[in-house]
């Protein structure tokens, strides 16, 4: 209800929000959209006989959106309705664009700080093509070998041709998503599919993160187990997230999210024929990388086991021997420092005012390029 408020405030009448509600009780929703929100501009999809798993939420919500293009984030996240300034910008200048991605900000709400947290807001603009060979190296054969590919292609806090997602459903077996880690399976598809892939540095979505959300699992080793756990149960039916061909447990008391990504470009590039020519190497050293960011001894040594033990049952562990992490070492601070790194400001959020990822977002924009300079291009503007 918070992002909706906020989403709300917006003026302009070019953008449409469907909320999904896939919740087990839709009065809450229901009783807000008829006596607050009141806008003509969204439109509440109520809850099925059953709560659906995330792939099958998606799926029914893609289903029924009538814009040029999609977006989709998170009921915890925020994304300013002046990005669609930026499409018909990208349509311009790269025509037959498919897909336009942006750098989004982070922010954990005030209940998910169990440790101390930095807030993020990358500081720079430039829009450019970013080419598909690259991008298709950085994730199918995670060339980079760092514990995230650096890619930021797909629905989610991005934007997606409609016409290019009715492609997606036609070449993948009439669905738009198949895999339980749905985001990234987008991801994949818009890839391996789009033509013209834009990128820009300016942030226009905020990636939240609530006590009750899937990214609270980052900050909390049990907390990923428990939410593990229920993703299980709801994904029924669904692709397995434990694959023989890829035998890493995302059941493993040292799971982590390199390891959710991992499973799903596995899954994607052995279902669909995709090359991965250097991934077992990469894949090794993304891991090492992961595993540089335990805090305690005892997340460095569930870590280690978890990609061990996988690395060992993965072709008759070809790859093990490049899996060498170094000894822990404890992190001399953590996330107490703000400041800026690699074009992108760092806030200490224990000592911040914004409540909320749409506050946040107002409050970084007096940091970075105003909107509307982003969108017409403009060269010098008035402060």
């Amino acid at each position: 209800m918070e992002t909706l408020t906020a989403l709300a405030e917006a003026d302009g009448a070019d953008f449409e929000v469907l909320v999904g509600d896939n919740s087990d009780d839709p009065a809450p929703l229901a009783e807000f959209f008829r006596t607050i929100l009141k806008d003509s501009r969204f439109r509440l999809i109520p809850p099925g006989p059953a709560v659906l798993p995330m792939v099958g939420n998606w799926e029914r919500l893609i289903e029924q959106a009538a814009g040029r293009w999609i977006s989709v984030i998170g009921d915890d996240d925020h994304i300013d309705p002046r990005v669609t300034g930026l499409i018909r910008r990208c349509e311009v200048l790269y025509r037959d664009v498919d897909a336009i991605s942006w750098d989004p900000m982070s922010f954990h709400w005030p209940d998910n700080r169990p440790v101390p947290t930095l807030a993020s807001i990358p500081m720079t603009s430039a829009i450019a093509l970013r080419p598909k060979a690259d991008l298709a190296d950085r994730l199918f054969r995670w060339s980079e070998g760092r514990r995230r590919p650096s890619v930021g292609v797909g629905l989610y806090h991005g934007a997606v041709r409609a016409s290019l997602m009715q492609r997606i459903r036609q070449t993948y077996g009439g669905r738009f998503f198949e895999h339980p880690v749905v985001d990234w399976e987008n991801t994949c598809k818009v890839v391996a599919e789009a033509g013209k892939i834009v990128h820009c540095e300016r942030p226009f979505s905020v990636l939240g993160a609530c006590a009750a959300s899937n990214s609270a699992a980052t900050l909390s080793t049990e907390t990923m187990k428990t939410r593990l756990d229920i993703f299980e149960r709801e994904s029924a039916g669904c692709i397995s997230l434990d694959q023989p061909s890829f035998p890493f447990s995302l059941f493993d008391p040292g799971v982590s999210l390199c390891l959710c990504i991992a499973t799903t470009i596995a899954w994607f590039c052995q279902a669909h024929g995709v090359d991965q020519t250097g991934f077992g190497v990469n894949f090794a050293r993304a891991a090492i990388d992961e595993c540089r960011y335990c805090v305690t001894p005892e997340e460095y040594a569930a870590r280690v086991g978890c990609f061990a033990r996988g690395f060992a049952a993965w072709e008759d562990g070809r790859w093990a021997g490049h899996f060498r992490p170094e000894p822990f070492k404890p992190p001399k601070t953590v996330n107490r420092l703000s400041g800026l790194s690699h074009d992108t400001l760092y806030i200490r959020e224990s000592g911040i005012g914004p409540a909320t990822p749409a506050a946040f977002y107002r409050f970084g924009e007096n940091a970075i390029l105003p909107v509307e300079a982003v969108v017409t291009g403009a060269k010098v503007f008035a402060p």
